[in-house]
């Protein structure tokens, strides 16, 4: 999902709120979405950077750690991200690093895509070990 933040550049101070719903899923990483991604975002332009914060929202298919079942949950991730306009800075040998070194940068053509700021987000959110109900019996042998 990219983001054009061309007028939102303009001048330091300018902040943009959004609301979208995107569809996607990442089964190659065990998040299989049953619904649309619903976004609400607020941007804010710092002067040196862009402060993105707001919320993700949607639906996993995922599968009971005990008895292995599908079952779908609700999932929602807080989002807080910082971009900046300020190429990434090379040297040699060893730096130090800083709070601005973690910056995702905003691209020359002044957009940002959130798709992995997003499924990272989402893939934190999910539970260590997944229940489909607290007292899941788990797989029963047969007898």
């Amino acid at each position: 999902m990219k983001i054009d933040l061309t007028e939102l550049l303009q001048k330091v101070g300018n902040e943009a709120d959004l609301a979208e719903e995107i569809t996607v899923s990442w089964p190659e990483d065990s998040l299989t979405l049953t619904k649309p991604i619903r976004l609400d975002l607020h941007l804010v332009n710092t002067g040196s950077s862009v402060l993105l914060t707001g919320r993700a929202e949607t639906e996993a298919e995922l599968e009971c750690s005990r008895c292995l079942k599908k079952y779908r949950v609700p999932l929602a991730a807080d989002l807080e991200e910082e971009f900046t306009l300020d190429p990434v800075r090379q040297g040699a040998g060893e730096t130090e690093l800083h709070a601005e070194d973690f910056a995702s940068p905003i691209d020359p053509d002044n957009s940002i895509d959130l798709a992995e700021i997003i499924r990272q987000d989402l893939l934190l959110a999910l539970p260590i070990k997944t229940l489909c109900q607290q007292n899941c019996q788990g797989i029963k042998g047969e007898e």
